[in-house]
């Protein structure tokens, strides 16, 4: 791109153009891919739910935390993609540091799990503390948060990049897929740990 004159920031400026003044067929071509592939996503998440069915029936307080680890999910997830297309649009993440910039989310994110996991783990503890199972629903959130945590911030960051290596618009194709990946990622581990620790339950 150098060599023809380019720099992140003209192709940046192609793109959102491209995104904010073509005609709204073009627009459907570029924005509804990626939505179709996010809608894939959510129906095998609810696939992963449905394997987990006897598990949500036996202990129906795991159903209340679904929506903090799908939640936690996105919001870590579109903050570290938001972060990572700045930086590439603004030249600041390139191919000589990027590995840095992708050990240093997942630290991040991990950072961000234990704290937000710790929280989410004393709600549920609290909220559940007249049930047998108050320790083991607790041990399941925490996990599940930091995992979700760490899959998230890590993802945010190789997906806008690999899509832009393959030369795809990163704002517009990266959050639907790390929503699909963060979400599968983390009902399975939510859902595959609590089968382990209430098994007794089941």
């Amino acid at each position: 791109m150098k060599s023809a004159g380019f720099s992140f920031t003209d192709v940046e400026t192609a793109r959102s153009s491209a995104i904010l003044e073509s005609s709204i067929p073009k627009i459907l071509r570029l924005r509804l891919p990626w939505l179709i592939v996010a809608l894939a996503g959510g129906l095998m998440a609810g696939g992963v739910i449905e394997q987990f069915e006897d598990t949500l029936e036996a202990v129906v307080a795991l159903a209340f935390f679904v929506p903090v680890i799908m939640d936690m999910g996105g919001n870590v997830g579109t903050q570290a993609s938001t972060i990572f297309v700045r930086g590439l649009a603004l030249g600041h993440i390139d191919d000589r540091n990027a590995m840095r910039h992708f050990a240093r989310e997942g630290v991040i994110g991990l950072l961000i799990g234990l704290i937000i996991g710790a929280i989410g783990a004393g709600a549920a503890y609290v909220w559940q503390i007249n049930e047998p199972y108050a320790l083991e629903l607790a041990t399941v959130v925490f996990v599940g948060l930091v995992t979700v945590c760490v899959v998230a911030s890590t993802v945010g960051y190789v997906i806008p990049w690999l899509m832009n290596k393959l030369g795809f618009d990163p704002a517009a194709a990266s959050d639907p897929l790390i929503t699909t990946v963060k979400d599968i990622t983390a009902l399975l581990i939510y859902f595959g740990l609590a089968a382990v620790l209430l098994a007794e339950l089941i």
